[in-house]
């Protein structure tokens, strides 16, 4: 039998799958003409969108001051890296994942009681 501590990690990964999953947007319009139940043509028109994370090595760059004036005396700032562009999603996804883990561990438990 399986544990309830592998069920509750394969849901936890099940859940993070599809709250993290790759973003499809997108709208069809889909026209035919038909004549008597027999479909003369169809035409549509539409777009689709996918969204993935950014590559694991992909920096991420912050704006600091320079500690030089600029025009109108405003502080020159320039762009250092500062991480990878996936940290927080990352560290969002390591605190679902324990969210979602405990509570379906606790689900299990309280299930077979």
């Amino acid at each position: 039998m399986i544990s309830r501590e592998q069920i509750a990690h394969d849901l936890a990964i099940v859940y993070l799958n599809n709250r993290y999953g790759i973003d499809v947007t997108g709208d069809f319009n889909v026209y035919s003409n038909s004549l008597e139940n027999t479909v003369e043509s169809v035409s549509g028109t539409g777009s689709v969108v996918t969204s993935h994370f950014s590559s694991v090595k992909e920096p991420k760059y912050i704006k600091v001051g320079t500690g030089e004036k600029g025009m109108f005396g405003i502080e020159k700032k320039k762009k250092i890296p500062s991480g990878y562009l996936v940290d927080d999603i990352f560290n969002n996804m390591i605190d679902d994942y324990g969210l979602a883990y405990a509570h379906f561990l606790e689900l299990l438990e309280n299930k077979e009681e």
